[in-house]
């Protein structure tokens, strides 16, 4: 009877003893195990260790793993390229949950939450997390309310087109650029050197820039956007007691990840593994997320060195 090529041991030209049965099916990964159970793909012998269960029959390691690539390269992707995931907006619950959660904690704690969180750039090295822990404080219901009802808003489109994890990377790092705006555009000869900066605009407005450069690039609405932006700006100017510069720093971060985000993106070609290109653009916008946050590092250095120096 005529045999595969494959998967047999061989005959034994000496005639003498083997370890192993001759002719039987053998595991190509274990040519010393003989194996009766035959891959439903590829028809070759699987030892024990080389099964893999499925629902249609017992497949090879190989053919296990070749149809989970397959199926991966399958798999919805976002504006990003990365898989699609859970499209729940996590991080936007998680960031709401959490100002709403120091909130609390400022209206009962006397004051210590804003002392030990809140951003002023006198401080700023001292209290180094305050970069990013001032963007989850609030001056008010109202403040908190409408900071809280705009990222509801942006949050839930956003973070299922670019990623829970490039969406959270876009928000915290505008945040921490408004800061350093702050620290960048304050006169250190003034009273507003020693004054505290909180809220989550400056995040928002990196957000806002983000969902402005997506939709221009995926084809959406962008003049709704851009009316938005430009009334947020307006209202920044007009009224007293709003952090410009931690508005227009975030904004400035948020325009240029996205944009760095999509200019990096990797091309899909017909054929092309999208879980290689999905890892090499993962590895391309991380490198994007820690030049904006070395170029804050940078400024916030400049800032300390002109005002020591002076």
């Amino acid at each position: 009877m005529d045999r595969p090529s494959y998967g047999y041991s061989a005959e034994d030209p000496t005639g003498g003893d083997a370890a192993q049965p001759q002719g039987q099916p053998v595991c190509p990964r274990h040519p010393d195990r003989v194996s009766y159970v035959r891959c439903k793909r590829c028809d070759r012998p699987a030892c024990p260790d080389c099964q893999r269960p499925t629902s249609v029959g017992v497949l090879c390691v190989d053919c296990d793993r070749e149809l989970s690539r397959q199926q991966a390269s399958t798999r919805p992707r976002n504006a990003m390229g990365a898989s699609a995931g859970d499209r729940r907006p996590l991080v936007t619950y998680t960031v709401i949950g959490l100002c709403v959660a120091l909130f609390a904690g400022q209206a009962i704690s006397g004051g210590i939450v804003e002392q030990l969180l809140i951003f002023a750039p006198f401080r700023a090295l001292a209290y180094p997390w305050t970069f990013l822990t001032a963007g989850f404080l609030h001056g008010g219901v109202m403040h908190l309310l409408l900071n809280m009802y705009a990222l509801w808003i942006i949050g839930q489109y956003l973070e299922k087109t670019l990623g829970h994890v490039r969406f959270a990377a876009i928000y915290l790092t505008s945040i921490l650029a408004g800061h350093t705006a702050v620290m960048l555009f304050t006169d250190a000869t003034s009273q507003a050197w020693y004054s505290g900066t909180l809220g989550a605009s400056g995040g928002i407005f990196g957000l806002f820039a983000a969902l402005f450069i997506v939709n221009r690039r995926l084809g959406g609405q962008t003049a709704q956007v851009a009316v938005l932006i430009g009334l947020n700006l307006v209202i920044t100017f007009l009224f007293p007691n709003i952090s410009w510069q931690g508005h227009l720093g975030g904004l400035v971060m948020g325009a240029a990840l996205t944009a760095g985000m999509f200019a990096l993106r990797p091309k899909v070609s017909p054929g092309a593994d999208r879980q290689a290109l999905a890892r090499r653009s993962a590895i391309a916008h991380a490198a994007v997320i820690a030049a904006g946050v070395l170029v804050c590092v940078a400024l916030v250095a400049m800032r300390v060195l002109m005002v020591t120096g002076g």
